[in-house]
């Protein structure tokens, strides 16, 4: 799993809307339980002068009473006709204003998120980890990242086509989902390469997700008899530390890859052979 993009300008702005439809909503409410006080106690005055055992109610008193009573009534059901009315008004706001929000927040997910393996895009890259890099120096802790390249892909493409190889990369971008923390980033950085970034991790813990990432991939047996191959990548690992720039942790990434790949590519020694 992911972390979820920080909320848009926006989808704030629509947000704050509805809470000021909620105030006014409460205002209403109140001028309702007022209102709803004051017919409360005609109604005891009322009660209290025509119940009253030892003295005669004056006709004049009785009937201003009455006229009392009856414009309070006549005003609360008009009052909860308006309530009712602006209720509505304010329960189809709020409904336009939470679609809105869905919306802005489906536009910006679109917006940051690789449309194929549905991993964060270099847009989202370059807003994430600057904020990350900052938070790892105050805080003075770990940062870890990790350049995932899918092996021979470029193979892939040619002799299984395109549609298969973007299956592969579905499938890899699903496999580090599986395995990684909800704070942990995965973006897609190339055309067969995914940058994982690991907030609050070192160099032990980075290798911890590439030796898991490698046994992820292997048991996925599944995905090996669909295509009739292995699915393999070649991970290289750097932290960034105080004093380094993130552009040249991503670099020492991409060396520790070129490395990886030359070492796989070294032909094996002859056991015959002296050395």
């Amino acid at each position: 799993m992911e972390p979820q993009p920080p909320a848009s300008a926006p989808a704030r702005r629509a947000v704050d809307s509805f809470a000021e439809l909620e105030k006014r909503d409460w205002e209403l409410w109140s001028i309702a339980l007022i209102l709803l006080t004051v017919f409360a106690g005609g109604v005891i005055t009322f009660v209290y002068l025509t119940t009253r055992a030892d003295e005669r109610v004056n006709p004049l008193v009785l009937r201003f009473v009455w006229v009392l009573l009856f414009g309070l009534i006549a005003l609360v059901l008009l009052l909860n006709i308006y309530l009712l009315d602006k209720k509505r008004a304010l329960a189809q706001a709020r409904r336009r204003a939470l679609e809105q929000e869905l919306e802005l927040e489906e536009r910006r997910a679109h917006a940051l998120t690789d449309s194929l393996t549905e991993t964060y895009n270099r847009r989202f890259f370059d807003e994430v980890t600057p904020k990350e890099v900052r938070r790892a120096v105050r805080a003075n802790r770990p940062l870890s990242v990790l350049l995932a390249d899918i092996d021979d892909f470029r193979r892939v493409n040619e002799e299984l086509g395109h549609f298969t190889g973007d299956e592969v990369l579905r499938e890899v971008a699903a496999t580090l989902k599986s395995i990684l923390r909800t704070s942990d980033y995965i973006f897609r950085f190339g055309g067969d390469e995914f940058l994982i970034l690991l907030p609050e991790t070192n160099d032990a813990g980075a290798e911890v997700v590439t030796r898991r990432l490698h046994q992820a991939l292997a048991a996925r047996t599944d995905l090996q008899q669909r295509l009739g191959r292995a699915v393999t990548v070649t991970v290289g690992p750097a932290t960034f530390l105080s004093g380094r720039t993130l552009e040249s942790v991503i670099e020492e990434a991409e060396k520790q890859v070129f490395a990886a790949r030359r070492v796989a590519a070294r032909p094996a020694a002859n056991p015959g052979q002296s050395t």
